[in-house]
């Protein structure tokens, strides 16, 4: 008797979990086919599914472009799907809607300039996006703007903000009209910026007694990337000043003289300025989604694929066909419940 285990009961009960475990982990595997993906609290059916791409390939352009490749464009349907959900999440965390009558005023403000709704829409059919696929990414642009809203991100495109950036950056949209010229030494160098300083007008007479392929002729123009590219500060030039360098592995001395700077008024920038602040305010409206995506714990049947870093839904080559929650998966492996 004193080789059998001290808890025999204890070892079966443990051992009768482990199983009780799998195979309720197993049974939930085999349910498991009939959903697509979890979306946090809602699910993706298959039915859900396959009748949003028999929807999709109902549009003769559309199926023609997926002709042979239907598990492609099942992979794209189910992304889209998620991402779907997730909007509709973030919605939700930020108090914010869209209705159908939005997106219908925002298409037909902006296929009014088209004059030709219905080429609008061919041209997307050809290119794999239906008219459904088209209304809802306008709902997640309209919803972008009101989640910036709700973020505080709306200011900075107000007209006070737009000029204050331009006054920070306008520097960069500078036109310089500038002159080089190459000497051979630092001496030489000091002497040309002292005579230019002096007496801008003679740089052609000065220019002409340094011939080289680096020395400028007359003057000529340059934007602020082009001097940033050959190692000049732009935000240190000034009209009518200069300086010396040895920018050249030659070992020359450069003297570079600005004659002008213009810079593009705020209206003309504007466009430029609006623009930039939306990149950034994307980037920032990109975090937030994330966020809520994380949050909502997406599990999708490997079946229909994987996403990668990319945030793409890929072909899943681990072979599994059913959809396995993490706490289910642990439970299977482990037998902890």
């Amino acid at each position: 008797m004193s080789s059998l285990s001290p808890h025999p009961v204890r070892r079966a009960v443990a051992g009768l979990a482990v199983l009780t475990a799998t195979v309720a982990a197993l049974s939930a595997c085999r349910t498991s086919p009939g959903v697509a993906a979890y979306v946090g609290g809602e699910v993706i059916t298959t039915p859900q599914l396959d009748a949003a791409v028999q929807e999709g390939l109902s549009n003769e352009s559309v199926a023609d472009l997926y002709d042979g490749r239907i598990p492609e464009y099942r992979r794209i349907v189910l992304q889209e799907l998620v991402a779907t959900e997730v909007y509709d999440a973030a919605a939700e965390r930020y108090d914010v809607a869209v209705s159908e009558a939005n997106v219908s005023a925002f298409l037909d403000a902006e296929l009014a300039q088209s004059g030709d709704p219905d080429a609008f829409f061919d041209q997307q059919a050809i290119e794999g996006r239906t008219e459904a696929n088209v209304r809802e990414q306008v709902r997640r642009f309209l919803l972008n703007e009101q989640i910036a809203t709700a973020i505080g991100l709306d200011a900075a495109t107000s007209d006070a903000a737009l000029r204050e950036l331009y006054e920070q950056t306008r520097g960069q949209y500078g036109e310089y009209e500038l002159g080089i010229i190459s000497v051979p030494d630092q001496a030489t160098a000091d002497a040309v910026l002292a005579q230019l300083t002096a007496d801008p007008a003679s740089y052609a007479d000065v220019a002409a007694n340094y011939p080289n392929p680096n020395t400028f002729a007359a003057p000529e123009s340059g934007t602020a990337e082009q001097l940033t590219g050959i190692g000049v500060d732009p935000a240190l030039l000034a009209p009518g000043q200069g300086f010396s360098d040895a920018l050249l592995p030659t070992g020359e001395i450069t003297v570079v003289f600005i004659f002008a700077i213009t810079y593009p008024e705020f209206e003309d920038l504007r466009a430029t300025l609006e623009q930039q602040v939306r990149q950034e305010q994307q980037t920032a409206i990109d975090a937030e989604l994330q966020a809520v995506r994380e949050s909502l714990d997406i599990t999708v049947n490997p079946r229909y694929g994987t996403f990668d870093d990319s945030g793409s839904l890929v072909p899943d080559d681990r072979g599994v066909v059913s959809v396995i929650d993490d706490a289910e998966e642990t439970a299977a492996v482990t037998g902890l419940n």
